[in-house]
């Protein structure tokens, strides 16, 4: 169900208003109608049935009243409209419940709101369901390309299917580097790079790349208590310590003609460091409570997110053991490479089973962002971003999930708006009331004058004199305003 204006390629305002009560039609349409959206109402089933054999709607407001069924089953017959993106719907419920919610929105609800609802959530819902219906025009009359199926955005990949994403100089100067590591089976690398920059990525990489027969095998240097990393890494032979009841390979063994990923190296103990010196210098190791040396053939490579010649420097890191780590690999972090992030957006998105479509205006947000947890940080708010959303993200879905503005330019929803707006203009309270009503709650919430000024702008004289009113002319909270702090 959408209005389309095929002339001038543009989306209709145009909504359709569901509810028994009178008065709640009312307020709800007083509020679209300040976003120039056209009203049609109606008020249970059939006038809807009769309505929408010869109209067609853009959004579809559900007020839901206590104790009724039928709106859900006019929800239920708008099920092939939403699937095809010609129309959305929001539910606003005279008594919500997550029961409701989840019903409501499994059957199709964009959103499910409140009573009485607050004019600025319902706006921007309804401006969403707007631009969901514009992009859907434009993708149908392909005018808008889906990035996720444009884009070539692997420059290399692992067998476990974890991916090297960039176009970036950065990304394929160390892509070039790896290649050529690759051909050099045994040369040891000792891989650098902030956390979730991906690391272990790139050394399963030059694993893959380098052909070696025997497996990839990741040990997390910092995750593990020194007595069990000696015992993981080099083995133990039975009866070495208490619970070493039978003799045990270590990884190194394991990992014989294929690779090691000693990660987090930096964290390791001088003793731990020692004997990793002596395993590189020899190619032998011993296991825990044995004399006896064993060959080993598995390529090392180490990895830190620390800078390991300040480690050095401090004395917290053998200088010997640097020099054998070998080939050194840096890692550039997302803000380095800001061109690569549409790419691993694109990416992150087609390893969904969802068709999703990432708005130029998200687009320009996520690219804007710092990313400080790189691209760790960067997948995971994707992941979360696709939960979410629809098969649009918007800007505000973005907003959502990472923190741009400043805490300044924040700003909070004020609950008395949507009490305003189920009132009868004769009932609203004046300035005054407003004002008190503010400043209490406020202290109520903050406990100290001396913060409630400061939070919302005021003189402390100022708040101190509107408390002392509010007190004399309200017993209820007079106790509460009394044991605060005056300070």
């Amino acid at each position: 169900m959408q209005s389309h204006d095929t002339r001038t390629g543009t989306t209709e305002h145009r909504a359709l208003i569901i509810a028994s009560n009178q008065a709640m039609t009312l307020s709800v349409r007083r509020i679209l109608e300040q976003s120039e959206w056209q009203i049609e109402t109606c008020r249970d089933q059939d006038e809807f049935n009769l309505l929408a054999e010869q109209a067609s709607w853009l959004l579809v407001i559900i007020v839901c009243e206590r104790g009724s069924s039928e709106m859900l089953k006019i929800l239920q017959s708008l099920q092939s409209a939403i699937a095809s993106e010609k129309t959305s719907s929001i539910v606003i419920a005279e008594q919500p419940s997550i029961s409701d919610a989840i019903l409501y929105t499994r059957n199709g609800a964009m959103d499910y709101l409140s009573w009485p609802v607050i004019p600025s959530q319902l706006l921007e819902i309804a401006e969403r369901a707007y631009r969901l219906a514009e992009y859907a025009v434009l993708k149908s009359q392909s005018q808008f390309t889906d990035q996720s199926k444009s884009d070539d955005v692997a420059t290399g990949s692992t067998k476990s299917g974890r991916a090297m994403i960039g176009s970036s100089v950065a990304m394929i100067e160390l892509s070039k580097q790896i290649v050529r590591i690759a051909r050099s089976p045994e040369l040891r690398v000792f891989i650098t790079g902030e956390t979730g920059t991906g690391k272990e990525v790139v050394a399963r990489l030059l694993h893959d790349l380098s052909a070696r027969s025997g497996p990839f095998l990741p040990v997390n240097c910092a995750a593990t208590v020194e007595s069990l990393l000696e015992s993981d890494l080099f083995g133990h032979e039975k009866g070495a310590f208490t619970g070493a009841h039978a003799t045990k390979k270590g990884l190194w063994e394991e990992a014989a003609s294929g690779t090691l990923f000693l990660d987090e190296i930096t964290e390791t103990s001088p003793t731990v460091q020692a004997k990793l010196l002596r395993v590189l210098q020899e190619g032998v190791i011993r296991r825990v409570g044995s004399n006896r040396e064993i060959k080993v053939s598995a390529r090392v490579i180490a990895a830190s997110n620390r800078d390991i010649e300040q480690a050095v420097r401090e004395g917290t890191f053998r200088r010997d053991l640097y020099y054998r780590l070998g080939q050194v690999l840096r890692l550039p972090p997302l803000r380095e490479r800001l061109e690569d992030i549409r790419l691993l957006i694109t990416h992150f998105c087609q390893r969904t089973s969802r068709e999703i479509v990432v708005t130029p205006e998200a687009m320009e947000l996520l690219c804007a962002y710092e990313w400080p947890g790189n691209v760790r940080e960067l997948e995971s708010v994707i992941q979360q971003i696709i939960t979410f959303s629809g098969r649009f993200v918007f800007r505000e879905d973005v907003l959502r999930h990472i923190n741009i503005s400043s805490p300044q330019q924040q700003k909070v929803n004020l609950p008395f708006w949507s009490a305003m707006n189920s009132l009868r203009h004769d009932e609203w309270p004046t300035i005054r009331d407003l004002r008190n009503w503010y400043v209490t709650q406020a202290f109520l919430y903050f406990g100290q004058e001396s913060v409630v000024a400061r939070y919302l702008g005021m003189d402390a004289r100022t708040v101190s004199t509107i408390l002392e009113e509010v007190a004399e002319s309200n017993k209820s909270i007079r106790g509460a305003i009394s044991s605060g702090d005056k300070e």
